[in-house]
Formats: structure tokens, sequence, C-alpha cells
């Protein structure tokens, strides 16, 4: 048996030709809307009005019976206003309010069914950019700026939703994180009106909040519904249906299936409880802070919910997503980044590979995350206020996303600002010290080069240069080998060989050279000693505490020169503190 006609000629009585979709009753959603929109009209539905009698609104209790009765007879022009207000025992107001209402209704009625999403609005449910751009503005009414950045966030989270993915990203503080969510979750829900996307927040409040900014746009932002849901829809439900709409939870009325349990949207607190609620999207937004991270057992309590409450609520094609801020070297984040089940993304508000003079605030744009918003300037700006308060580390930490535990092989930081020497410079060479340079080698990013002087009667290390370039591999070692022998008559290098590291003492131009002008070049293996307190490069923790090393702070660019050498260490003791679990 063929399967019946569209459902939509019962209500409407026009021929639609085509059939129902198979298991439902109408060809399409278009007919669906139109018959719901019919259906509708003036439900408050058989409700007794509360308001006083003779007080009706235009559609309340009387406009069903309005509408099917009397309504075409006025417009037929067959009855007034007047007698149709005697028949109903209401007064002629009344009448003229539910006329125009009825008129209203039926115009958007009419405009329903032969209303289409634009090519425009199709396009950017296409693209998030585009549709924040069509839809969003911020307080001042410019477009938000989605920055590259951004753009690569969403297009991961994307790749989760598609496979069934966790995504973690770690941006620092004032990045754009919970606009560009907030925003991305009302795109999510005009793309598939059926989602279920459960927000997990630092508290419930918190979480409240951002699904409540979520459903002030679905409630809010004409130029969404309008074109979106179309003429005289809108996206909250006309009828509830027991289905709640707050901040703490909504369904929305342009679902396509029916029969769907969990709401559109969920909050959920951190530690809270979750019920038997199913998802396809878990987005957990800051939910760690300093204040719950202090404490060893908040901690754990944290990492024991994610794994037999949140994380259960995971099925198979259920994408999550995470974005924070470091907030301690043992927060959630740093199991998740652990965890091979995990894509992480790590963002720097200052690129620690920048080797731009500190002082110099304009000229730091490429090195910035947001230089458009976020400028170095800011970023100095929170750098001098976390000084003033000794929260230094903190300051890294959030910002940098460099979380490190004080001690066994980690940097102190205040040890090292210790050892800086506002009486030299970079260049000194002091008397009774001989050189010594170590190259880090790197295939691509930046090849970093240290040059010592070592006195090895007093034991001290004296910081002569150092030189970041962008490019590195053996066409970059010869250039700085070949530079420092002409500027300091360096005859003796360190170079780390792991992998393909080996090529450089191997490469016939860089022999030859060295050959004639006597430079020796030595191999070193790290290997797993890389982290090792002895003999590693944490075995310069114990110089910097008895102050034996000595860095140049004598003007501008030792200045520079150091203080990259201080975020390149407090960059190490982040590996090391991962790799000593």
């Amino acid at each position: 048996m063929g399967r019946p006609q569209c459902g939509i000629n019962a209500f409407v009585g026009e021929e639609c030709r085509k059939v129902a979709t198979k298991g439902g009753k109408y060809c399409s959603t278009k007919c669906r809307r139109r018959v719901a929109y019919l259906k509708d009209l003036g439900k408050k539905n058989k409700e007794v009005s509360k308001v006083a009698k003779g007080e009706h609104t235009s559609r309340g209790a009387l406009y069903p019976e309005f509408v099917q009765t009397y309504a075409p007879q006025i417009e037929k022009q067959n009855l007034s206003h007047q007698k149709v207000a005697d028949a109903m025992q209401t007064s002629r107001g009344t009448v003229s309010k539910m006329y125009a209402a009825y008129t209203e209704d039926k115009e958007n009625f009419e405009a329903l069914g032969t209303w289409a999403v634009s090519k425009e609005t199709i396009k950017s449910l296409e693209d998030f950019k585009d549709f924040r751009n069509r839809y969003f503005e911020t307080e001042t009414g410019e477009l938000y700026e989605t920055a590259d950045f951004h753009e690569s966030w969403i297009n991961s989270i994307m790749d989760a939703i598609k496979n069934g993915g966790q995504q973690m990203i770690l941006s620092p503080p004032r990045h754009g994180k919970t606009d560009l969510l907030t925003h991305f979750a009302v795109w999510q829900i005009c793309k598939n009106p059926n989602i279920r996307i459960m927000w997990v927040g630092g508290n419930e409040d918190i979480a409240k909040n951002a699904v409540g900014s979520v459903l002030d746009q679905l409630e809010n932002n004409e130029l969404l519904i309008e074109e979106i849901c179309g003429p005289g829809a809108k996206f909250q439900p006309k009828t509830r249906g027991g289905k709640s709409w707050s901040s703490g939870q909504f369904t929305v009325g342009t679902r396509t299936i029916t029969g769907i349990k969990s709401p559109t949207m969920v909050a959920v607190g951190k530690g809270g409880k979750i019920l038997s609620r199913d998802c396809d999207l878990i987005i957990a937004d800051d939910i760690e802070d300093h204040s719950t991270t202090i404490q060893p057992s908040a901690r754990e309590q944290t990492r024991q919910w994610w794994t037999t409450t949140l994380s259960s609520r995971k099925e198979e094609h259920t994408a999550v997503v995470v974005i924070g801020s470091r907030q301690h070297p043992e927060d959630l984040y740093n199991f998740l980044i652990e965890n091979p089940q995990f894509d992480t993304k790590v963002e720097e508000a200052h690129s620690l590979e920048c080797v731009l003079p500190e002082t110099e605030l304009e000229v730091h744009q490429d090195c910035m995350l947001w230089a458009s918003k976020r400028t170095y300037k800011w970023l100095m700006g929170q750098k001098a206020n976390a000084d003033t308060t000794g929260g230094r580390a903190i300051f890294e930490m959030v910002y940098l996303n460099k979380a490190f535990v004080e001690g066994i092989t980690m940097f102190n930081s205040e040890d090292i600002d210790q050892c800086r020497d506002v009486n030299r410079v970079i260049g000194q060479v002091p008397a009774g010290s001989h050189l010594i340079a170590g190259l880090d080698p790197a295939a691509t990013g930046f090849q970093a080069c240290f040059l010592w002087a070592a006195n090895p009667e007093t034991g001290m290390l004296y910081l002569v240069d150092i030189e970041n370039e962008k490019g590195g591999g053996v066409i970059q070692a010869r250039k700085s080998i070949k530079k420092w022998y002409e500027k300091y008559n360096l005859a003796h290098w360190v170079i780390e060989e792991n992998g393909f590291q080996k090529a450089i003492r191997q490469d016939t131009e860089l022999k030859d050279y060295c050959g004639r002008m006597g430079i020796h070049l030595e191999g070193h293996q790290t290997q797993k000693n890389k982290y090792d307190p002895i003999y590693g490069v944490g075995s310069m923790q114990q110089l910097f505490e008895q102050k034996l090393i000595n860095l140049p702070y004598g003007d501008t660019e030792s200045e520079t020169k150091s203080n990259i050498y201080r975020r390149q260490l407090i960059y190490f003791s982040s590996a090391a503190s991962r790799a000593s679990k």
C-alpha cells in the first residue's frame, strides 16, 4: 500500500499532491509548520480567560470560536462587529481586537505558505563567521571580531561534532571564549533544531548565565527569528506541553522530530547532578578557577565528578568541548592534556618565541594572539598587576597556559630574577672566563643559541648572548656559528643531537669552515636525561638558587634577551612538570 497524501489537505482545504514522508503525516517541514500554525491560532485554547469579563484579550478564550464562526462573515461584510459582539455576549471593542488579530494571523499564515529561507540565510548557516556577522552585534552596535584563532577553534569543534571527538582549547582570559561559544550554540540550534546541548559551567549560576544568553538571542533577536523561523513563528513554543523555557533549560518549538526527551539546551554546574540526560554536544566552559583548585581535595572531587558523572553522558556520537585557562599544575586540564582521546590546542596571549624588545610596546603585533583587542601594552599591565601582588607565576600560568610546580626539576622564577645584573650588558665577557655556546636545533620554528662565559675558579656562568632565529636547520646553524666566531672569536660549540639534528655536524660546508677556523663542534645527546635534575637542563636550578648564574640587565637589549631566556626556562619547567608524572 502506498503512503498517504500530505496531511495538510485535511486542514487548509488546498490540494497538496505530494505524499507524506515515511512514518510521517506531511510531505515536508513547510506543510507541517503551516498545519501547526493553523492549529495554534489563538490557543490559549479553550482555556478560561483569567482576566475579568469584558476585558478579554485579542486572542483570549473567545478567539477560537470567533475565528471559526464569525471572522469570515465579518470579512465578507455579512456581519457587523456589533452583531458579532451581541451574539458572543462580549463588547464591540473585544470583537474589533479579535478581528485585527485574525487579520494578522491570516496574513502570517498565507506568508508562511510561500515563505522560504533566503539564500543569504542558507549561506550563513553553512559558515559560522557569516552567521555571526549577520545576526550578532556588540553592546556598541559593532560586529564581533572573529579572529583567525577563533575560526581555528570553531573548525576543531566542528570536527569533534562530526566524529564524536573530544576537543580541549586552553586560551588566556579575555579572549572571547564565552561569547564565541554562545553564538556557536545559537548557530547549532538554527542548523539543527533537534540538537541536545549540555552547557557545563564552574557552578550552576555561571552555567545558567551562559544558557540565558543563548535564550535571550532566541527570544529577542528579531532578524534571527524572522529569517530562521518565518512569518509569525518563533523559537519559543506557543504551548509548553510540560517543557520549560528558562535559563536552566529550554526546548525550541522549531524541532522537527517529536518525542525527544532531552531539552535543546540545559545548564549544569560543575559537581552537579546530571540525571539521565542525553546530549549531542557537551560544552565545558571555564569549569576550573583559582579558588576551586587550591585544595587537593577539591581538585580530586572535580576529577572524580568528570570521570564518573559527566563523562558517562558521552555516547559514541557525542562531541565534548572543553575550553578554559590553566589554573593549577594539577587542575583537570593537566590530566586531559595527557588523555590521548582529547585533541588539545594551547594558546598563549604572547608568543614565548618572541624576540622583540619588551620596552617597545607597539612593535608586538604578530607575536600577540589577539593583537587588535588584547595588545602587548594591556598584557604588560596585567603582568605589572601580578608582580605587585607576588603573582607572577599565576600570571604566566593563566595568560601563557604554562603551569609549573616549584621545586624538583622546576625553575623558580624568583631564583632566576635574583640573578639579574644591572651592571653588566649583553656582549660583555668577564676576565678570567672562557666561552662556550650551546645550540638547540629545530627543523622549523625558532632555533636557539646560548653563549656562556664560564669562570672555572668561581664556578660562575655569565650569559653573554642569546639568539633565537626563525628558520632553523643546517642553514641557520651555519649562520649562527660564523656570526659568533666573527663577533666573539668563539671556538667551542655543544650541539644537541637527537634525530635529524645530527645532520649539522655532518654538513660538509660547516665541517670545512670549522676545520679552517679551529672551531670545535661537540655533539650531545639528551634523550631521556633532558629533564634529569643531575644530568639534564634541570641541573642548572641549583646554580640559580646559589646565584652562580649572571644574567645581564644593564640596558634595553640586555633586559630583552635575559627575559627571553627566562621565559624559555619557565616553558621548560612546564614541560618538565608533565614529564615527571
